[in-house]
């Protein structure tokens, strides 16, 4: 028997999802053929956040993947440890709220696929960040309260592509001259 509503859900969060990714010079979104529609799907970010290197400095990187997994009962039940899981490429991301493979973030069920993508895309580039509590990573929850403000968020780039809007006219005769 197949659920309407979640085929339905399914197919708009493809379609948006698809438009995001279309609109983005730095992320990328590949559903994963499991169903039709998809419900999991690879998201590529290319852009800044932290890791922790082998010798244990704090250091710039520039990939971030995240798998996204719209459960069976996702429109009932949202677990975040089962919806989003890090994929890599770095093996020590650097972020309160990241621990490979986990992602801490608060979603609903329901919560569409575009606003997962910002949430990712937010924890990574340190736009969204909490260090009242240590969230997943201890560490970088202490690191962070030590920082000064302006280094935060490491990637100003927005995740979506500025239209801007530019318009040519003829020029007159007299301008020519």
């Amino acid at each position: 028997m197949s659920d309407h509503i979640r085929e339905a859900f399914l197919r708009r969060q493809y379609k948006e999802g698809m438009a995001l990714a279309a609109e983005s010079d730095i992320f990328d979104l590949t559903p994963l053929t499991d169903s039709d529609p998809p419900s999991r799907y690879l998201a590529h970010f290319s852009c800044r956040g932290l890791v922790r290197d082998g010798r244990g400095k704090i250091v710039e990187f520039d990939q971030f993947r995240v798998g996204i997994w719209f459960t069976p009962d996702y429109l009932r039940y949202a677990n975040v440890a089962q919806s989003l899981t890090y994929l890599g490429p770095h093996r020590f991301p650097w972020a309160p709220n990241i621990r490979n493979p986990f992602l801490c973030a608060h979603i609903a069920p329901g919560t569409p696929l575009v606003d997962l993508i910002y949430v990712c895309y937010e924890l990574w580039t340190w736009r969204l960040f909490a260090t009242h509590d240590d969230g997943l990573n201890p560490a970088a929850s202490q690191w962070a309260r030590n920082q000064k403000s302006f280094r935060f968020p490491i990637d100003n780039r927005p995740l979506k592509r500025r239209s801007v809007r530019t318009g040519v006219a003829p020029a007159k005769r007299e301008e020519m001259e």
